[in-house]
């Protein structure tokens, strides 16, 4: 019999945990109908499995639907005529393995495969996706009403590239992510860092500082494997300083600092032809080389970016190297001294901006 088994991915994560969950069971429950016509165990076991099925899509529809709800999802009742149509069609399979003519096994496992496919692939994607384009609209809404044309010309004097942002001060944008936090319906990671995506993706100061708070706040629960997910924000959708910093500062130097085994991929990123990858590769490290920690790769990192062109890379590994000499001078300086002649001066002012007065001459003294 050709494989119809389901395998769960992340393609199939809408991003509410329970409904994921009870999805991810449900596949299971599939699967074990599988393993059963596999085995020829013939259909009366075939028949309690589908049983049990059909009673837990039941028990998920019904929270699916307070979701709905919940959200105020306009398409409701297509999707409840969705979930109406299928057990009524699955009630009908289940009548005929009680008759003298059962159904065809094979043909319910097919309809079982496509229907949740496409369910949750198409259907349960679109409620989802409302759910987040509402949040968005509110968040950017209340960005604008609290935005002047002062405040964005006042902003856009700190980069040297023309960014998208509304004219809104920092401070209240931090009030609207923690307000906006605290009234979302489900707060679960997947959820967030679809949110997060989604804020990214808009490319507007302001949008992406919202996203790095909500970020921010799932600290606890990070995993190694999401440094996939950072990587690809970093590179997709970051186009500034600020939002690099902002990012990398606070959730990229928790993950680098709970898995140091992942410092070997920010090395890999100062070879990206991204200057902001490449400026997240040391800007990452920044919080943990406060308290000293990984020396010697940050040296190894800065060394690999020691003839960056971009002074933003530039100053981002001077700004970790003077960070650093906070608990490492000697060493700081010593790296500084036997690379001077090749570090760009920008990065070399950044790296001596805390050492003494005497060091800081015999570093800048281009004839020593």
């Amino acid at each position: 019999m050709k494989n119809q088994r389901l395998h769960w991915n992340t393609k199939f994560i809408i991003g509410n945990e329970i409904l994921d969950k009870d999805h991810n069971h449900l596949f299971s429950i599939y699967n074990s109908l599988y393993d059963c016509i596999s085995a020829e165990k013939g259909n009366n076991e075939f028949a309690e499995i589908l049983s049990a099925m059909t009673d837990y899509s039941i028990m998920h529809f019904s929270k699916e639907e307070e979701y709905m709800q919940l959200i105020k999802y306009p398409h409701i009742k297509i999707h409840q005529k969705h979930h109406k149509d299928y057990i009524r069609r699955v009630a009908m399979f289940n009548h005929k393995f009680l008759s003298d003519e059962p159904a065809a096994s094979r043909d319910v496992l097919s309809f079982l495969k496509n229907w949740w496919t496409e369910h949750i692939l198409v259907q349960d994607k679109k409620y989802e996706s409302y759910k987040r384009k509402t949040i968005i609209e509110i968040i950017t809404n209340r960005i604008i009403a609290v935005s002047s044309e002062e405040n964005k010309k006042s902003s856009q004097r700190f980069f040297k590239e023309k960014i998208t942002l509304h004219g809104a001060k920092t401070a209240e944008v931090n009030k609207i992510a923690s307000e906006e936090y605290k009234s979302l319906i489900n707060k679960d990671k997947p959820g967030i860092f679809s949110l997060a995506e989604d804020l990214f993706k808009i490319q507007s100061l302001e949008e992406s500082f919202v996203a790095c708070n909500w970020v921010y706040r799932k600290r606890k629960e990070f995993r190694k494997e999401d440094l996939n997910i950072f990587e690809k924000w970093i590179d997709s959708y970051i186009n500034n300083w600020a939002t690099c910093d902002t990012f990398c500062n606070h959730t990229m130097g928790i993950v680098v600092d709970n898995f140091p085994e992942l410092i070997k991929e920010l090395k890999r990123w100062t070879l990206s032809d991204n200057l902001w990858m490449r400026r997240a590769s040391v800007v990452s490290l920044i919080v943990p080389a406060r308290a000293g920690k990984f020396k010697d790769h940050i040296f190894e990192i800065c060394s690999l970016l020691l003839n960056d062109k971009e002074d933003m890379v530039q100053k981002g590994y001077g700004w970790l190297l003077k960070v650093l000499s906070d608990t490492h001078m000697k060493e700081v300086y010593e790296f500084i001294i036997s690379h001077k002649r090749s570090m760009p001066r920008t990065a070399l002012r950044y790296a001596i901006e805390k050492m003494p007065q005497e060091l800081k001459e015999k570093a800048m003294d281009k004839k020593a």
